[in-house]
Parts: structure tokens; C-alpha cells; sequence
């Protein structure tokens, strides 16, 4: 009988994870499959159970929850000790759902029978690092603009999706454009070096974030790269038409949307500012990313 360390957030997605968890076993039971189940209690928890836990024996650990219990359970899964991985899966359950929208798998039945096919593929992730500190990223990392979003709607998770759209306009109205310098190898190994003022950044491993925005249209979890992202500084109006484009994807077109594929980077900037990370507020700048190729492997 195979075997699925099944981890469920129960703050996922307003609680959804909660409500869809009676079907979810279910359905494994039906294909024979036995589940060894564990509530997360706390952020951060997540990573704690996937790094300390025996994991051998599993045909996976199945993440019940959105990208901030992925983020952690592949940090989990970097940090162990003894340095055994098992494949990742996910069962949609979030409010934005990049990784899951990347893998279509955003219905949990479709989910489901993705596992229990059980056909895997490797996963790029992006290296950051920081204050002698390191954290592992799937989706984006965000500065300027899309940071303070970031930041802004998570305390206001009570409004949902909508927090979203309620701060980007804010950010519209007080829009702040930052100095930055970029050095980074592109995808032909060539090292640019970029000083300029942006209003936002991004480096993202997958084409979705937030609430389905294509942020970075031609990412793919597994070629290699990482995309880089930034808007130069314009005016309110250009912007109040550019930004609904990130939904589409079709903000790439613009002139004022520069992008680049990437191996690594480094961010540098005079003041420190919190960056974005796979949907949570945390890290900071100046900070070098590197991709590591293949690192970890996803059931699709």
C-alpha cells in the first residue's frame, strides 16, 4: 500500500483546506492509498514538521494549503539534516495558488489524481541570500510596489482576494519610485550591471502569483532560469492601464516593462527595504539569488 504524509494548514485560503479535507481522504482511501495526516498549529510549522520528520517510506508529503505552506515545506525539505527528499505535492487550498495555476491543478480532484498517477517533475528554486541568513523561494521574489502590497494586505487577509486590488490602487495613488542597482547573469552567462530607478521588481520562477497575475508570462519552473521583471518610473495614467495587463500577461509588451532571463542576481540599494517572498513578507535588501537547478522534485 503506498503511503502520503499529508500536511494541512487549516488558515489556508479562509479555511478551505478544512472544508475540502473530508473528500481529500476519500478519495486517496478509494485508490488504496494509506495517509498519514498532521495539522499545522502555527506559521512557520510547516517547515518545522518536513525538516525533523521521517520521511522515508512516503510516496510523498501532499501540502494541503496555498503558496505560503509550500514556501515552507520546501525550505523544510532544503533544511533537513540528513538531507532525504521525497517528492512534493499540492492540494490547492490558498487564496492565490501561483504554483498550482504553473502545475493546472487549481481544482483539488484534478489535484488528486495528478498524486496519485504520481508522475513527478524537477523544480528549479532560487537561492536567496541575505544578513548571513538564506531562504528558498518557488515563485517570486517582489521589491518596491510589489512588496508594499504585500505587506499592506496581509493585514487585512479578513477581505480576501480583494485586498489585492484595494492596495495596488493605494500604491497607484502614492506611488514611490526607488534607486537600484542590478548585476546579474543573463541567460547567454553575460554580467550586466543596471543603476536605475524602478517602481518594482520582480524575480520569479513561476508565471503566477497573487490571485492568478501573470507576472512573468514566459517562467518555467524547470529551464534553468529565473525571470527578472522591473517597471521603470511612469505616471499614474500609464499605470492605471499597465497594471490590470499583469493579469494577461501583456504588460510584457510595454516599453517601460524591462525583462531578462536569469542565473543570479544581486540587489543593492542604500536603504534596506522587506522584500516579497512566495507571497510572504520577509527577507531584505541588498541580497544575491542564484538558481538551483532541478532542486526539488513536485508530483504534476
Amino acid at each position: 500500500m503506498k503511503s502520503i504524509l499529508l500536511i494541512v494548514n487549516p488558515k489556508s485560503g479562509l479555511g478551505i483546506s478544512k472544508k475540502i479535507l473530508p473528500q481529500i481522504i476519500q478519495e486517496f482511501q478509494k485508490a488504496n492509498f494509506k495517509l498519514k495526516i498532521i495539522e499545522s498549529n502555527y506559521k512557520g510549522h510547516i517547515e518545522s514538521i518536513v525538516s525533523n520528520i521521517e520521511i522515508k517510506g512516503y510516496l510523498s508529503c501532499c501540502i494541503i494549503g496555498g503558496d505560503g505552506s509550500i514556501h515552507e515545506a520546501i525550505n523544510g525539505m532544503i533544511n533537513r539534516i540528513d538531507n532525504t527528499k521525497i517528492p512534493l505535492s499540492l492540494i490547492p487550498a490558498g487564496s492565490g495558488n501561483s504554483l498550482a495555476r504553473d502545475l493546472k491543478i487549481i481544482d483539488y480532484k484534478h489535484a488528486i489524481k495528478s498524486i496519485i498517477n504520481g508522475s513527478t517533475k524537477s523544480m528549479d528554486i532560487s537561492e536567496i541570500s541575505y544578513n548571513e541568513k538564506k531562504i528558498y523561494s518557488f515563485n517570486i521574489i517582489g521589491w518596491g510596489m510589489i512588496a508594499k502590497i504585500g505587506m499592506n494586505s496581509e493585514r487585512y487577509r479578513w477581505l480576501g482576494t480583494s485586498r489585492y486590488t484595494l492596495f495596488s490602487l493605494i500604491e497607484l495613488i502614492f506611488k514611490k519610485v526607488r534607486k537600484i542597482n542590478l548585476e546579474f547573469i543573463d541567460n547567454n552567462n553575460k554580467k550586466l550591471i543596471i543603476k536605475t530607478n524602478l517602481l518594482f521588481l520582480s524575480i520569479s520562477n513561476t508565471i503566477h502569483t497573487g490571485k492568478g497575475m501573470k507576472i512573468a508570462p514566459h517562467a518555467n519552473i524547470n529551464d534553468g532560469f529565473l525571470d527578472l521583471i522591473y517597471i521603470k518610473d511612469t505616471s499614474r495614467f500609464k499605470l492605471l492601464f499597465l497594471l490590470p495587463k499583469l493579469f494577461s500577461g501583456k504588460h510584457i509588451n510595454d516599453s517601460k516593462v524591462k525583462s531578462h532571463k536569469i542565473t543570479e542576481i544581486n540587489l543593492l540599494e542604500n536603504e534596506s527595504s522587506k522584500l516579497l517572498i512566495d507571497g510572504e513578507i520577509k527577507g531584505m535588501t541588498p541580497l544575491k539569488v542564484k538558481i538551483l537547478k532541478g532542486y526539488i522534485d513536485i508530483i504534476r
